[in-house]
């Protein structure tokens, strides 16, 4: 997400943030680095004796087309497998996880489309304008007032 964030070109950031999609997900807000959670995650595979793809693939295909693995942080990860041959693991935190926040796609991609404004320098400093003007550059209906965007400032603050 940050990475997106920062390459994107200001006029390509709407089709970049339709890969988010419409519905809603669970986002990891605990302390584990990416580093740290992909070595843990390693760290459990290898000690089930899952080397490869093909041990990955078929430990899912037992387990009805998941792995569980709970981290140090007791935060829950789903594997799955991926359709990419050389990164065959797709995950993602598990639903109602510790340390995570269910979020929908609308308040993420207005969120992401303020931090990537904010870091342009294009924010006008009234903050409820801003949000529907970035609403509105994204496809997403205007909210009536802040009270109504609390998820979304939720977002704004956990991201910014």
């Amino acid at each position: 997400m940050q990475q997106m964030l920062e390459s994107v070109h200001p006029a390509d950031l709407p089709a970049a943030l339709l890969k988010i999609g419409t519905s809603q997900m669970d986002m990891y807000t605990g302390t584990l680095t990416p580093e740290t959670i992909f070595t843990e995650i390693e760290t459990q595979l290898l000690a089930r004796d899952i080397h490869t793809a093909v041990a990955f693939a078929a430990k899912v295909a037992e387990q009805d087309g998941y792995l569980e693995i709970i981290l140090s942080d007791t935060s829950r990860w789903i594997l799955r497998l991926s359709d990419d041959p050389l990164r065959y693991i797709h995950l993602h935190p598990g639903r109602y996880s510790p340390h995570t926040l269910r979020i929908k796609a609308a308040a993420l991609k207005t969120a992401m489309a303020y931090k990537a404004v904010k870091a342009w320098g294009q924010l006008s400093g009234e903050l409820l304008p801003d949000i529907n003007r970035l609403r509105g550059m994204v496809g997403l209906s205007p909210v009536r007032s802040l009270e109504d965007a609390q998820h979304i400032l939720k977002i704004i603050g956990l991201i910014i």
